[in-house]
């Protein structure tokens, strides 16, 4: 009954008031009966609590201390690993830009030498002094032939220079970083920490001269060869009409036919490098550059090496088969496919810019072609 009376009612106010003295007296004796176990328990709680707080917050907190500490230093290491590795790729990039740098003051000498390698003044010649149709046709076969190998062999000598100063550079580089311990017995270290060697580095670079004294006729003779078989294979002639993605997979197969007999089978290292230091290196330099020589030799005889020389063509040839039919589209109208012989004068001026630096040779390249 008392339940359904309303909250505020005064009946429900008194029988709290009489409850309380009742409910207290009650606690207060359980108290009473249990005393000694409240105050052993007040007590050992008191003792356990001061315990912790002498002995395991410190080291609780200890640990969390060494966390934190742990996961700066990971930081810092992780900030000093990435400074690092930006360092080295700096270099690395420098190393690339100074090797790309030295080898472009060489193409000069080597469109000097491609301009031996290949006759297209005498093709032109012969075609005009053609009498019959079959002289015609052999003379334009002919000068297709040399204007196509000109320009493949100028993009197979372009990457083959590239890539060997890198590799040279970075050999160099290399040893300059490491001191003279890997510089070479005769090295000297100065007060600034560089390496001062006895002139060992400047021999060995000067001994990637041999592409353009030697191995630049090598390879105009090994592109013309292959030339003239994927023009066989291909069945192509002066007068058949191809297009852009022909051209790059011609050009593109003219590369890597040349291979076999350049790069392929560990043949690399013998075209690029001297077989001999005399006149190359003064007696006291000889072991050092030779020692020099060998591991750039390992490099370049490598199937990496070779990978990456034939991905690097393979890109090239796409490139310059864009540049032709760019060329071709200026001066022929149209949208292609083009009769071969369209891309002659194109060929004979790329095959000569390629291999220079500078503006002029490109009003020199420009005039040949219209010759």
């Amino acid at each position: 009954k008392l339940l359904r009376l309303d909250v505020g009612g005064p009946l429900v106010c008194s029988v709290a008031r009489l409850a309380a003295p009742a409910m207290i007296g009650r606690v207060w004796g359980f108290l009473k009966r249990h005393k000694k176990k409240f105050f052993f328990g007040t007590l050992a709680a008191g003792g356990a609590a001061y315990a912790a707080w002498q002995f395991l917050l410190p080291r609780v907190s200890n640990k969390i201390l060494q966390r934190l500490l742990k996961e700066i230093a990971k930081e810092s290491e992780n900030a000093t690993n990435e400074d690092a590795e930006r360092r080295r790729r700096e270099r690395f990039e420098h190393k690339q830009q100074v090797s790309d740098m030295h080898a472009r003051r060489k193409l000069a000498a080597l469109r000097s030498q491609q301009i031996n390698c290949f006759k297209v003044e005498a093709c032109n010649a012969k075609l005009k002094e053609g009498k019959t149709r079959e002289e015609k046709l052999e003379a334009f076969t002919a000068l297709s032939v040399e204007c196509l190998a000109k320009a493949a062999s100028a993009l197979y000598t372009w990457f083959l220079l590239v890539l060997l100063h890198r590799v040279a550079f970075n050999i160099v580089g290399r040893e300059l970083a490491e001191g003279p311990e890997r510089a070479g017995a005769k090295g000297e270290v100065d007060g600034a920490g560089e390496v001062d060697d006895d002139g060992s580095h400047a021999a060995f670079l000067q001994a990637l001269d041999h592409l353009q004294e030697a191995g630049c006729e090598q390879i105009g003779e090994a592109v013309r060869q292959a030339v003239q078989v994927c023009l066989e294979r291909a069945k192509l002639a002066p007068t058949v009409a191809i297009d852009g993605e022909g051209l790059q997979k011609f050009l593109a197969d003219c590369c890597r036919e040349a291979d076999s007999g350049l790069v392929g089978n560990a043949r690399a290292g013998a075209l690029l490098l001297p077989d001999s230091l005399d006149g190359k290196a003064a007696p006291e330099q000889r072991g050092e550059v030779k020692r020099l020589l060998d591991e750039a030799r390992d490099y370049l005889d490598s199937p990496q090496f070779v990978q990456v020389f034939q991905a690097s063509t393979a890109q090239g040839a796409k490139l310059l088969a864009e540049a032709l039919v760019l060329e071709v589209t200026g001066v022929a109208g149209g949208e292609g496919p083009w009769p071969l012989a369209k891309f002659n004068p194109s060929l004979i001026k790329l095959g000569g810019s390629m291999l220079e630096d500078a503006p002029a040779a490109e009003a020199e390249a420009e005039a040949e072609a219209e010759a």
